[in-house]
């Protein structure tokens, strides 16, 4: 009974933490500063004890968006003022947890356009376990909803014209994403209940 209550109060504790860090990270968004809400993020979910698994599969992707960037492990240390660039090479190769400091770097250099995204995804690597804990409490998806939701910001924002749409121009595009993305769902809808064997439902 006793180890019960323990594990009740830890998983309260830890879905406190989650909730004040989904509650920093919306203010952050809100106040338009997406590298302060990157860096909650990374201070909620970055691994505090090295998983050299985790490691691994982290460099991986860090080389996958260098290469995919075009730029060599100088260019990358040179981008984000690394003194010594081997540091890059050592992450790549998955000898070296990647630092609070330097996640937050790379994102202004291959997350310019959604830092907070990219901060996710290269967290949600690094600590798999943590992340599975708090989805299991239902809370980690309170950080990631609000970063989906900026993701959706992004699209509109990286279109200039979109600025100067009058307010009946912008309804009927509103209205179209809307239609079109409740379409988008509905096939999920038909996809989902076709792989379950079970017929969609009328109206999807």
């Amino acid at each position: 009974m006793a180890g019960r209550l323990l594990d009740i109060s830890s998983a309260t504790v830890v879905a406190g933490k989650a909730l004040e860090t989904a509650g920093r990270v919306t203010r952050a968004l809100q106040e338009g500063h997406p590298i302060d809400a990157a860096s909650e993020v990374v201070r909620a979910v970055l691994p505090g004890v090295g998983d050299t698994a985790a490691w691994v599969k982290t460099g991986e992707m860090v080389r996958a968006m260098r290469e995919t960037a075009g730029l060599t492990i100088a260019e990358v240390g040179a981008a984000i003022d690394l003194k010594d660039p081997s540091l890059i090479e050592a992450i790549e190769q998955g000898r070296l947890a990647l630092s609070f400091e330097v996640i937050l770097r790379l994102a202004a250099v291959f997350g310019r356009n959604d830092p907070v995204g990219f901060v996710m995804r290269l967290t949600r690597t690094s600590n798999p376990e943590l992340w599975k804990s708090l989805e299991a409490l239902g809370v980690g998806k309170l950080v990631l909803q609000t970063v989906r939701e900026h993701q959706f910001v992004n699209v509109y924002r990286s279109h200039d014209e979109a600025r100067s749409l009058s307010d009946e121009e912008f309804a009927e595009i509103l209205s179209f994403t809307k239609a079109a993305f409740e379409m988008a769902m509905a096939l999920r809808a038909r996809h989902r209940a076709a792989a379950g064997g079970a017929a969609p439902s009328a109206g999807t």
